[in-house]
């Protein structure tokens, strides 16, 4: 199903952290929303998000190494 979604994410403390070659930046603590889309499978593509062993690839793959994903929201397109 092809669809978008948004990723609500806490950050329990300020901190910097590299982010591939955006090179490091601060981020607050508290929370942030990542908005992606997935032309083939949104469930496939969230799951892979929630995932612990995965490759860090995407920007939002840094983000998730220090942040943990509080609440999902998707809509089939």
């Amino acid at each position: 199903m092809k669809g978008s979604y948004i990723l609500i994410l806490r950050i329990p403390k300020s901190r910097e952290h590299k982010v591939g070659k955006l090179g490091t930046i601060s981020f607050k603590k508290g929370y942030y929303a990542y908005v992606g889309s997935a032309m083939n499978n949104v469930e496939k593509r969230v799951t892979r998000h929630c995932s612990q062993n995965k490759h860090v690839h995407w920007h939002i793959d840094y983000l998730l190494t220090i942040s943990k994903i509080k609440h999902i929201l998707y809509r089939e397109s």
